[in-house]
């Protein structure tokens, strides 16, 4: 009799243990669909960082970061393509009908189906001065540095989306949002106002668009540089707080991990933060994903 509870006691407290391991388990985001490069993930629950490879899941909360001369494309839940670009890093949080991808540096690209979204949801793309809310477009966001605070430049490639300055500091919504249209950019410096939207050319908007396809033959990235990559996956994972609640829209007071461009550049060698393109290019419709 008492081998047989205590055999029962294990079972139920085995069950139990499994239970709340996957209770735990943070909700799937979506999954890598393509990689060039060294692409790292850290998670909150998890100490050790990870190289990323093609058809990797990604869950909310991944701290997801990518090294020199290397891109990675994400599916978020069949609705939208995320592109980053080399030295950037994101995050996806979620609440109930918003997605949002934070970026806390370096450069991506969103395409959002608008015919998959279902009414009332959206995908919003933050940084720590502000936030765009896409329903169905194609946008440009890059994050960098300056002597003034965090510097947010937009570009819309397709569609038009409404941006919100944040402040820095809080989180919190400081104006009214601005629609920037379809081949119009602006630009939010630090606690300021996004600047009025500028046209953007068609030519310019594909030389932009190309700077995130990925080449016919992937970059083979060499054992070391892999190494660094997810040793400093496993630091950025120590920068998240343990257990913290999901993102919150702006005035929440949602924590963005201590991770900057400037963070991910230090890893590698130096790269000049992107311009905004110019010149001459062929004359075709950019925002393809």
């Amino acid at each position: 009799m008492t081998t047989r509870l205590t055999g029962s006691a294990i079972a139920v407290a085995l069950t139990l243990g499994l239970a709340a391991a996957a209770a735990a388990q943070a909700p799937k985001a979506g999954e890598v669909s393509r990689v060039e490069g060294t692409v790292a993930v850290a998670r909150p629950a998890t100490p050790d960082g990870a190289p990323l490879k093609r058809k990797d899941n990604i869950f909310v909360r991944d701290l997801v970061t990518t090294g020199e001369l290397s891109k990675a494309q994400l599916l978020l839940g069949g609705k939208a393509t995320v592109t980053m670009r080399e030295q950037s890093a994101l995050r996806i949080t979620e609440v109930p009908g918003v997605s949002t991808v934070e970026i806390t540096g370096g450069m991506l690209k969103l395409v959002v189906a608008k015919d998959r979204m279902k009414a009332g949801e959206r995908i919003d793309v933050k940084t720590p001065n502000a936030i765009t809310a896409v329903r169905g477009t194609t946008i440009v966001t890059e994050l960098v540095k300056a002597p003034s605070g965090p510097v947010t430049r937009l570009t819309v490639l397709d569609g038009f989306v409404d941006i919100t300055p944040l402040n820095p500091a809080t989180g919190a919504p400081l104006g009214p949002p601005v629609r920037v249209n379809m081949l119009q950019q602006t630009t939010v410096t630090g606690a300021g106002a996004p600047t009025p939207p500028q046209p953007v050319t068609r030519n310019d908007a594909v030389r932009l668009d190309a700077t995130f396809a990925f080449k016919l033959n992937p970059t083979t990235a060499s054992d070391d540089v892999l190494k660094r990559q997810v040793e400093q996956a496993a630091t950025d994972a120590a920068k998240l707080p343990p257990g913290s609640a999901p993102g919150k829209l702006p005035g929440g007071g949602d924590t963005v991990p201590n991770v900057s461009g400037d963070d991910i550049r230090s890893r590698t060698n130096p790269i000049a933060p992107p311009q905004r393109p110019s010149g001459q290019g062929r004359s075709i419709s950019p925002g393809g994903g």
